[in-house]
């Protein structure tokens, strides 16, 4: 048994890392008492503008059926993040220091209040993040290979698209975006660095706009 395992694993390393980590998230969500959306550290980003309009239209409240949802709605959001983590490693290393490495967030970052992340909006944030690191990554790997006619010039501005989402959900995170920019640079990849610049300008513009024709005020909710 221990060995047919021990082969599947090897053979599918993801699908492996995933189940693990569904199943971690199953027992949390449903048997782990006191916590979810009840008394979880927020700070004030766009997106938090945005979802405060949303509960005072609809008149949502801190039920026991929302606080399951935003269990589920975190467990969800944190498969992502571990598959993120997993495929950047992968990039940058081999699928087992991947695997070994997805392991960390697979069961330390289950959810706020359950986890290594207790701030919601970096929570939610630090897959967008990860996403374009990844986009990023990929990018350069195929222009060092020289294998140029794979490299997308649109890549980078998705990257810079789901940073700047990145951003909106945690404002912290332009610190991350400003490494990432300085990289491609020190790298020279400057058209990178500017499509990637824009793809982020773009996310948060079209954010804040958003918010406006909400009428409310976006500069409420940047805080440094």
């Amino acid at each position: 048994m221990f060995q047919q395992i021990k082969q599947f694993k090897e053979r599918h390393p993801f699908t492996t890392l995933m189940l693990i980590a569904i199943t971690v998230r199953v027992i949390v969500v449903i048997f782990v008492p006191g916590f979810g959306s009840k008394g979880e550290l927020q700070h004030p980003t766009l997106f938090i503008g945005i979802l405060e309009k949303i509960k005072d239209v609809f008149g949502i409240g801190q039920t026991q059926g929302m606080m399951l949802l935003s269990r589920a709605l975190y467990a969800t959001v944190s498969l992502f993040t571990i598959s993120m983590v997993y495929r950047i490693f992968d990039l940058a290393s081999n699928k087992h220091t991947a695997w070994l490495l997805a392991l960390i967030p697979a069961f330390s970052c289950t959810m706020p209040s359950f986890g290594i992340i207790e701030n919601a909006s970096a929570f939610l944030g630090l897959p967008f993040v990860l996403y374009g690191a990844n986009v990023v990554l990929r990018q350069e790997i195929l222009r060092k290979s020289n294998r140029t006619e794979n490299v997308h010039r649109t890549s980078f501005l998705i990257a810079g698209l789901m940073l700047g989402l990145g951003v909106c959900f945690w404002y912290e995170s332009i610190f991350i975006v400003f490494c990432i920019l300085l990289i491609l640079c020190l790298e020279r990849n400057f058209k990178g660095a500017l499509i990637t610049l824009l793809g982020a300008a773009i996310s948060i513009i079209a954010i804040s706009l958003f918010l406006c024709a909400l009428h409310v005020n976006p500069l409420k909710y940047i805080v440094l």
